[in-house]
């Protein structure tokens, strides 16, 4: 996977990004803030997607059934 590097990353951002959702949950801070960090994770699984379906497909991925 050439881009392994790129979706660590993103997938550390996302994880920093759920810990941050459950200190605003406990937090009781209010709903915008919220939401805001939901669309932000959100972005990320984006990003995420993108940055796996740029990666080359191999033979047994191309001929499934």
């Amino acid at each position: 996977m050439r881009n392994r590097n790129l979706i660590n990353q993103r997938l550390e951002r996302l994880e920093h990004t759920l810990i941050n959702l459950e200190r605003i949950v406990n937090t009781q801070e209010p709903i915008e803030v919220y939401k805001a960090t939901i669309q932000k994770a959100l972005d990320t699984v984006d990003e995420i997607k993108g940055a796996v379906e740029s990666e080359p497909m191999n033979p047994s991925e191309m001929n499934r059934i």
